[in-house]
């Protein structure tokens, strides 16, 4: 047997997997079978049946330059996590996350089967774009994929078949490239790419429209001489202006809520804002509220608004876990209408100095404030012996800029959590272990509390955080050791890398996004054949 014929042979059962790799990307279920995913368990039989090609060619996959700096990236992330100060555990499951990754590039470069790999991922990001927007009429299966859906005020966000919107929006815009720049014919690529915009367009990620709009119009004036690349890129933004103008006559408040710089805005007005009261008793305040946003808040059904309460307590800069009772509105507000509303709510069961936090919300709690919109505020002196008083005080000092984690009116903003993490680097040099700079980055706000869900909002933070300077320049060793080209491969990591810069990866998500980026790196691999 030739050695093209023999390495086919080897190859053909690990290249039959990574295609069902690929193909499961956008479909990993929430259930898993043992604490692994169907895309896990799919990944460990890719593995298994690659080692003996991967043996084979150990050769090559030590002289790939790629594959020496993803190498050096792992080991720094090994070191940061034994070298921790803390929280060893859960750094060293973010190591095995990225070794997973690491595996996969492994696979990728050996077996350099650019062509089907791209068609399976045009193939399923179109099937993914499709059950994506009927998901998002109401006819799709959520349940398989995530707990909850999200929403920019009420306005649901498209998640597809993702657990969150930003993970479908870089998902779908890594494939807009790849789609466009593939061998499937033209009608075909553009219906695609149609489908692909709007599912960005729906999952309202800045970040992803912003990483798109750079690296389609950035790579043909860097690579100014591929006139086929100009027109390419041309075609791909004509697509993008129609999927814009279809939305916007299908949906027309979507292009107002985008080019808003807070969709979801409300004015509030109280006649008090102190309250002295007894424990466990029902109470009521009058609130003035005018709908400053861009859209009718719906008074029933399932996209309705409503407005709640949570109590913060001071001493412990937390909120109590409560269920609150909900005022419903007396109708449905239009845009720039205000309406007068007594909202109900119960005091604590606990003496003690509170600040009663009101705001409106849309589906499961989902407060306008975490928008950046302040609620209203009002300082509640809960004690067993006194008498109802209400008055007013000044509150300025809750309203600040520049909200911490432990503040009573807001959900950490991006730049706080910059913050945090440029303090947490001055702090450790060396990094906090891989995936940690969610368990620490509320002490360097000065909070006792905080959201462990919440992420540095910058890939490039969460690596610098996690695993230091060492592992930063690790990260950039890896980026410049790719063979940059203007092909659809390198376009999608390109969009994926930008689209990082304003919107981090879990170490979880960055591991299972490596089953995005890495497979597209495959179409920048050398020449030389395999070892069989």
């Amino acid at each position: 047997m030739r050695k093209g014929e023999e390495f086919k042979s080897v190859a053909r059962i690990p290249g039959f997997g990574l295609a069902i790799v690929v193909a499961q990307i956008p479909f990993e279920l929430k259930y898993t079978l043992l604490g692994l995913s169907n895309l896990q368990w799919t990944f460990v039989g890719l593995t298994a049946v690659s080692i003996p090609l991967l043996l084979r060619n150990w050769r090559r996959l030590a002289a790939d330059r790629l594959v020496q700096t993803t190498a050096l990236f792992v080991a720094v992330q090994w070191l940061a996590a034994a070298y921790a100060p803390d929280l060893h555990t859960n750094a060293f499951k973010a190591s095995i996350r990225f070794t997973a990754g690491f595996v996969l590039l492994m696979i990728v470069r050996v077996l350099n089967d650019n062509k089907v790999l791209s068609r399976v991922w045009v193939i399923t990001a179109s099937i993914a774009a499709v059950y994506a927007l009927v998901a998002y009429t109401g006819f799709g299966a959520p349940w398989l994929f995530r707990n909850e859906e999200f929403y920019v005020g009420q306005v649901q966000r498209l998640s597809g078949s993702f657990e969150y919107p930003n993970t479908a929006a870089v998902y779908f815009a890594m494939s807009l490239p790849i789609v466009m720049w593939s061998s499937f014919s033209s009608v075909w690529r553009w219906l695609s790419a149609f489908l692909l915009w709007c599912t960005v367009v729906l999952t309202f990620s800045k970040g992803a429209l912003l990483a798109l709009a750079i690296v389609v119009l950035g790579a043909p004036l860097v690579f100014w001489r591929n006139t086929l690349r100009w027109r390419t890129a041309a075609t791909l933004l004509a697509v993008a202006v129609s999927s814009y103008g279809v939305l916007t006559i299908v949906i027309p408040y979507r292009i107002e809520r985008m080019s808003a710089q807070n969709p979801t805005t409300a004015e509030y007005r109280t006649p008090w804002n102190q309250l002295m009261q007894r424990p466990e008793t029902y109470d009521q305040v009058p609130v003035i509220v005018r709908n400053t946003g861009v859209t009718k808040w719906r008074s029933d059904g399932r996209l309705r608004v409503a407005i709640s309460y949570r109590w913060w307590r001071a001493d412990a800069k937390t909120f109590l876990k409560i269920r609150p009772l909900v005022t419903t509105l007396p109708h449905d507000v239009d845009r720039g209408e205000t309406i007068s509303i007594p909202v109900s709510f119960q005091t604590p069961a606990q003496p003690g100095k509170y600040v009663l936090v009101i705001d409106l919300f849309s589906r499961d709690f989902d407060w306008f404030n975490q928008t950046g919109e302040d609620p209203i505020l009002i300082q509640a002196d809960i004690q067993p012996s006194t008498s109802r008083s209400v008055g007013r005080t000044d509150l300025s000092a809750l309203y600040r800029t520049g909200k911490t984690a432990n503040s009573p009116d807001a959900s950490v903003p991006r730049s706080s959590l910059w913050r945090a993490a440029l303090k947490m680097f001055q702090a450790h040099p060396f990094g906090v272990g891989p995936d940690n700079y969610r368990l620490q980055y509320g002490k360097f706000l000065g909070a006792s509390n905080w959201d462990t869900r919440i992420y540095s909002n910058n890939l490039y933070l969460e690596v610098l955080t996690g695993s230091g300077i060492l592992g930063l320049g690790a990260f950039a060793l890896v980026v410049l050791s790719m063979n940059w080209r203007s092909e659809a491969p390198c376009l999608a990591a390109a969009v994926f890398l930008v689209h990082r810069t304003v919107r981090s990866c879990t170490v979880q998500s960055l591991a299972r996004h490596s089953l995005s980026a890495i497979p597209a790196l495959a179409g920048e691999t050398d020449e030389r054949g395999a070892e069989v």
